[in-house]
């Protein structure tokens, strides 16, 4: 499923993935990749806006139901406001796939947060916020 976007719609997703260590530089360069990729397909922003981030969780740093150093994955998607529930699904259902594709976690390990901000409250280009820009 593809959805237009014009220029008066909400854009700028930002994609901060965390992920248990042990991926590999190939693996890495796919999940960052292809995450872009899930966003510009399953929500329609444009590629000019998608901003993901990959960190590095070392051993003795992720807890998973009282254990330590079990393979994990979570992607938290901040963007503007003003997204269908389908484009959420959609968004949801694409990113736990490429989890479980570039990584080899399995699906039950891989978590996906959407997090909204309303125009006011999001920072912009230049140093204004969306809704001052019109978005």
């Amino acid at each position: 499923m593809t959805f237009i976007t014009y220029e008066h719609e909400v854009n700028m997703p930002y994609v901060t993935i965390s992920a248990t260590e042990g991926l590999s530089a190939e693996q890495k360069k796919q999940l960052l990749e292809r995450s872009s990729d899930a966003v510009v397909q399953s929500i329609g922003a444009p590629l000019a806006s998608v901003r993901v981030l990959l960190h590095d969780l070392p051993n003795g740093h992720y807890l998973n139901a009282g254990q330590f150093n079990t393979p994990g994955i979570m992607f938290v998607v901040d963007f503007i406001e003003g997204r269908t529930e389908e484009q959420r699904n959609a968004l949801i259902a694409a990113l736990s796939k490429v989890g479980l594709e570039t990584t080899g976690i399995p699906e039950s390990e891989v978590r996906v947060r959407l997090l909204d901000f309303p125009k006011a409250n999001m920072g912009m280009a230049g140093g204004v916020s969306a809704k001052a820009m019109g978005r």
